[in-house]
């Protein structure tokens, strides 16, 4: 129950909430698409300085290396060893190095709040900007 609150608030700080689709919802762990329409996405440097503003907005510590590793294999845990959505042992790194092979800007960030990950990649068309896919991932 804490994971489905827990995106859904981070869908709604990110304005993304309304229209976006759970593509995962088992054992735990939450993954959520939808479009970040934040007017304010505009005022920050970078995709990552956006993502590390929300992450601490709603309570969450950048996560450290460790973090992520154990991060990774809680999602490889609860999704098997088959699973299609996270193949390697470090998905967001692979998922965002095919975006920028395709011409989008991208990028991702992990962070925790107690037994709590949550990881956001947000990803956009280099010339228009928009409009602004984002991907909530939570797993306690």
């Amino acid at each position: 129950m804490i994971v489905n609150i827990t995106t859904g608030r981070m869908m709604k700080s990110l304005e993304a909430f309304k229209g976006s689709k759970p593509i995962y919802d088992k054992n735990g762990l939450l993954v959520v698409r939808g479009i970040c329409r934040d007017k304010n996405f505009e005022n920050y440097n970078s995709i990552k300085e956006y993502l590390e503003s929300k992450l601490k907005e709603n309570g969450f510590e950048i996560a450290d290396s460790e973090d992520i590793i154990l991060f990774m294999e809680k999602i490889n845990e609860k999704l098997g060893k088959e699973s299609e959505i996270y193949p390697d042992t470090f998905g967001f790194e692979i998922i965002k190095k095919s975006f920028e092979n395709i011409g989008c800007k991208c990028d991702y960030i992990i962070g925790k709040k107690g037994e709590l990950m949550l990881g956001i990649s947000l990803w956009h068309e280099n010339v228009k900007g928009a409009p602004r896919f984002v991907e909530v991932l939570c797993c306690q």
